[in-house]
């Protein structure tokens, strides 16, 4: 038997986003949480975070995203 292996799509936007956060200039600490569109089956931009800390980031996940050290 062979299945068909589903990829998600990244959407547009978010592309153009990340490619910006990437070659930011800041030395600040900042964050992008993503998440999957299941019926679209996409990824897609969740929150943006700028000048936040480990601590904090970890505190505003929500219980369901995993939490690393």
């Amino acid at each position: 038997m062979s299945e068909s292996l589903v990829v998600c799509e990244v959407d547009e936007d978010l592309v153009k986003k990340l490619r910006d956060f990437r070659f930011r200039k800041e030395t600040n600490n900042a964050a992008i949480i993503m998440k999957i569109d299941k019926d679209k089956q996409l990824v897609i931009l969740e929150e943006e975070h700028e000048d936040i800390s480990p601590e904090d980031l970890k505190n505003e996940l929500p219980e369901r995203q995993p939490r690393y050290p």
